[in-house]
């Protein structure tokens, strides 16, 4: 149990290997990003190079999406349905031209190119020949447009491709692009203005801004990596202010709590995740997470009660993804102070322990309240995170619950959070398939058996599982100390 929460606390887990032998992430060891390749030292002139990709040359393509307005319209609606909810990439009016393309002015063919790329890959409908020449197409317009057609439908066709390329763990091409857009908010003109002051394009640029900093936080499930982005968030007009108050819906509040819960962890909780913040003094480590901590009990009590969910009303997806996300960086807060090797924050143990376990649940019966709606296909892929996390953490459980039944729930809770990640598998097949095998080998070094029946969480057993936790966490700290 102690090497199990010394792995999740310190999380330096650059030597969980596949079984190929090789690390399965990569970066500083921060748990970066997955990565499928090695980069040798020097090139092997000797090894034949890969045959090129096979995508329809560009002629064809053109030819085939022009007098294809039902495939370009289902892609717009797949897009505005399942993905700009939760990115806010574009507003929806700026897509009142995607039936023409390709015939639009190079910024929009390029705009247009990366979000019927984005939506094709995810769609029921289209193939992956058709998503790869839409990518190949908006790809073969980035240097045009960067160096020739400064505007915001450039920068925002930058993000909507980085983020694809990062769902599809291409990280190298991912960073680039993302890189790339936030070369380009350089340029951004961001003014702090009365909003009956701010004009459409004012509007605009506040709310592109937003997006780029949410697709920064989000695109990895990096920790304690330092925005690249050369603006304070803190001095940027709200999300939420740029929209008229008739007009608000749960999607704008969603989107707006995330960018605050992201400000959070970026500026307060990233922190402890930093290289050196383990070898700060006890007086100061404290003095982090409390802060971090106060910032985020005041943010749950400025949440905006339209986003709460009530027994008696279907919530919308949003808003369950936003609880999902909340739930996810309280763990993200807990997780560091739950090192036993850390002898001047072992006090905080069996408080973070408890935490992250009543966040890990909570994100459990949130996932299966979508499941029984069938709406976890049309879930954003930064939920595969989120759902890897609360694994993690029923992990822990199984490993700390001495009763049967506390071993059963915990069980059936990792079990479930497992065929969440299964389901999502359909639709984000790389980034899904990239988790699975971590969150196993991550587990099975804690001691996990794979063996243990995957039951579903039993309410009357909540008591024996209570009490088991209340055990073991005595025990960690006579043994601790």
């Amino acid at each position: 149990m102690l090497k199990a929460l010394h792995d999740f606390g310190s999380v330096k887990w650059a030597d969980v290997t596949g079984r190929d032998g090789l690390p399965m992430l990569a970066g500083p060891g921060r748990f970066s990003f997955y990565s499928n390749t090695l980069l040798p030292t020097f090139e092997d002139g000797t090894k034949p190079s890969p045959p090129p990709k096979e995508v329809m040359s560009k002629e064809t393509f053109l030819l085939e999406i022009a007098s294809n307005l039902s495939l370009k319209q289902h892609l717009k609606a797949h897009f505005l349905d399942n993905i700009n909810p939760y990115y806010k990439f574009i507003d929806p009016v700026w897509l009142n031209f995607s039936d023409l393309f390709p015939h639009n002015d190079t910024a929009l063919q390029f705009l247009y190119g990366a979000l019927f790329a984005a939506a094709a890959y995810s769609s029921p409908v289209a193939t992956r020949e058709i998503a790869d020449a839409f990518m190949a197409y908006a790809e073969g317009l980035v240097q045009q447009c960067y160096l020739e057609h400064l505007c915001l439908p450039v920068l925002q066709g930058l993000m909507i491709i980085a983020w694809q390329k990062h769902v599809m763990l291409d990280a190298a091409k991912g960073h680039l692009y993302h890189y790339m857009a936030i070369g380009l908010s350089n340029h951004l003109k961001i003014r702090d203005l009365p909003a009956q002051e701010r004009t459409v394009n004012d509007v605009a640029t506040i709310r592109t801004f937003w997006s780029l900093f949410f697709l920064d936080r989000i695109s990895t499930p990096k920790l304690g990596a330092p925005t690249a982005i050369p603006w304070d968030p803190d001095n940027i007009t709200p999300y939420i202010d740029t929209v008229s108050p008739e007009l608000v819906d749960v999607a704008a509040l969603s989107f707006d709590h995330h960018c605050k819960l992201y400000n959070i962890q970026q500026r307060y909780i990233d922190v402890m995740y930093s290289p050196n913040f383990q070898q700060r003094p006890a007086a100061e480590k404290q003095a982090v997470f409390a802060k971090a901590n106060n910032e985020m009990l005041a943010l749950r009590k400025k949440i905006d009660r339209r986003l709460y969910i009530s027994r008696n009303v279907k919530p919308d997806r949003v808003q369950v993804v936003f609880w999902i996300t909340y739930h996810s960086i309280l763990i993200n807060l807990y997780r560091p102070v739950l090192n036993p090797k850390d002898p001047g924050m072992i006090h905080n143990i069996p408080t973070a322990f408890r935490s992250s376990t009543a966040s890990a649940m909570a994100i459990t019966r949130l996932l299966k309240s979508l499941q029984v709606s069938d709406e976890i296909k049309h879930l954003p892929p930064f939920i595969i995170y989120h759902v890897f996390r609360a694994a993690l953490v029923h992990g822990l459980n199984l490993i700390a619950a001495e009763e049967a039944g506390g071993q059963r729930m915990s069980s059936g809770n990792f079990w479930s959070c497992f065929r969440v990640l299964g389901e999502l598998s359909g639709i984000w097949k790389e980034l899904s398939e990239g988790t699975m095998p971590f969150v196993l080998m991550a587990t099975r070094g804690w001691g996990f058996q794979e063996e243990v029946g995957g039951t579903e969480e039993d309410d009357e057993e909540d008591d024996d599982y209570e009490a088991g936790i209340n055990d073991l966490l005595g025990e960690l700290e006579g043994e601790v100390v």
